[in-house]
């Protein structure tokens, strides 16, 4: 195919796929393969060395789910939790997320992300990024709205915020807008800018959310129109921006305090020119060793690993490098010691499942997949979307969101699970999350933690819906939370 696409054609994509069931399989693809690859890719993540890997694993490469211990919560808060073969970090949960934040007509709500699904994922998260948590604190202690969330805390800076943790939860996004690339641009933007306000964080969503949309309509792949179509995303995004009155209120706000001097235009104008370099890099390092390309973006310099450009555009190379070897690119990501490899190896997992749907799957790794059932459930939902079908089927409506009632929600929550009725929850028993609905406890157990006087909770919650949560906290002796969002809501 060598027709050139046009960003803001109001039509959208015209649409390649033979059937609405291939439709549904890319769908499953996507979101099963990018989840594959966080579990992959995760115990890797912190590995510099092959000798590290080794030591902690008993091998040099994986290639295979393994089950594997990690402390949480550093070393005077820290605590030893295993890892199960199979299990997801925060970039599933967090996609999961944004796709319960997808109205039954296929618009994003990031109020409802922000209020509700951040703060209640502080509970159970796992792997979760600085930025991302301070995000979600910031919202859920102040009154900052998730349109202006412009924290400074612990050293971190929301016009700073340039990390991968928008572009890695935005697949829901990609999915649901096959033939609407307007509110694609829209939705991937609003939800970068609940937690991350540097470019670097929203050019790398947007980028990584287009080429997902792109691939859906795929069947024989041009690497000249696929790159194409990625720089004319790159080059004319910022244009959308100027028609978009929430975009324009934003920028005024991050304006007021520019970032080294420059402002928002500046630093996108920057962020863009940096992007379209790693873009060309990608026919100039093709057939060059892969780590060359790693650190031509610099996803191997531990000050940049994580960036939000970088890392989507590594996963970007080794999707067209290996588009015939889905496996090699995959294993390739896991295996880039030094690099963000988790979430690297998840935008690698959503391309080529976008593009080739569920046959690029491993089934030995789908059936050992933490909570395999309910993704698919969510890509089928996802689909009923695109299709019509959402509110006649199993899709719940999602009316506008109070706040208020979210902040009551978590309070409850937060006490009663770790406060008031700890002593009478027992495995087996059920309770009701106000996001994921009703659950099983399925394992309660105590941790000792370095900090004297304290201890780690940990609930295992099986929920209806089909997913898996450790709910965590660190206590006093005396009971108290080290750390509680009720606490400090209530001083607001």
């Amino acid at each position: 195919m060598e027709t050139q696409l046009n960003l803001f054609n109001s039509k959208g994509l015209s649409s390649h796929y033979e059937s609405n069931e291939q439709l549904l399989d890319k769908f499953r693809g996507a979101m099963v393969f990018s989840s594959i690859g966080d579990a992959l890719g995760w115990p890797t993540e912190f590995g510099r060395y092959p000798s590290i890997v080794a030591k902690r694993f008993g091998k040099n490469y994986l290639s295979d789910f393994i089950e594997w211990e990690k402390v949480v919560g550093g070393r005077y808060w820290g605590y030893r939790e295993k890892i199960s073969e199979g299990d997801y970090s925060d970039d599933t949960q967090l996609s999961l997320s944004v796709a319960r934040c997808i109205n039954e007509y296929g618009d994003f709500q990031p109020d409802r992300f922000a209020y509700s699904e951040l703060p209640f994922w502080l509970s159970y998260e796992r792997g979760g990024g600085r930025s991302i948590k301070t995000a979600a604190r910031n919202l859920a202690q102040t009154k900052r709205e998730w349109k202006s969330n412009f924290y400074t805390r612990e050293n971190l800076s929301y016009r700073n915020a340039g990390a991968n943790g928008a572009a890695m939860r935005v697949t829901p996004i990609a999915l649901v807008n096959p033939n609407n690339p307007d509110r694609l641009y829209q939705d991937a933007f609003l939800n970068a800018i609940v937690t991350h306000g540097h470019p670097r964080a929203i050019l790398g969503s947007v980028v990584y959310a287009s080429a997902v949309n792109f691939l859906l309509n795929e069947s024989k792949l041009c690497d000249r129109t696929f790159c194409e179509y990625l720089r004319n995303v790159t080059e004319h995004f910022s244009e959308y921006l100027k028609d978009f009155e929430l975009a324009y209120k934003w920028t005024e706000e991050w304006d007021k305090k520019p970032l080294n001097g420059l402002k928002f235009k500046e630093t996108f104008q920057k962020t863009r020119a940096e992007t379209i370099k790693y873009l060309e890099g990608i026919e100039q390092k093709i057939n060059s060793e892969d780590s060359e390309y790693y650190k031509f973006t610099g996803a191997l310099d531990p000050r940049l690993r994580g960036s939000g450009t970088s890392t989507v555009f590594v996963a970007l190379y080794l999707f067209i490098k290996y588009l015939n070897d889905p496996q090699k690119a995959m294993f390739t990501a896991v295996n880039m010691l030094g690099s963000d490899t988790d979430t690297i190896a998840n935008f690698v997992g959503g391309l080529f499942g976008a593009y080739y749907g569920l046959s690029v799957v491993p089934p030995e790794l789908l059936n050992r997949l933490q909570d395999k059932e309910y993704i698919l459930k969510v890509a089928e939902d996802l689909y009923s979307i695109v299709t019509g079908e959402a509110t006649a089927k199993h899709i719940p409506l999602r009316k506008h969101f109070n706040r208020e009632d979210a902040s009551l929600r978590i309070l409850a929550w937060e006490i009663g699970l770790h406060e008031m009725f700890w002593d009478t929850l027992e495995e087996g028993k059920g309770i009701v999350h106000p996001a994921l609905g009703h659950g099983i406890i399925k394992e309660k157990v105590t941790k000792p933690i370095q900090r004297e006087g304290y201890h780690a909770r940990l609930i295992r919650v099986s929920f209806d819906c089909g997913q898996t949560c450790i709910f965590h906290s660190r206590v006093a002796s005396d009971g108290t939370l080290s750390e509680s969002l009720s606490k400090n809501m209530s001083r607001i």
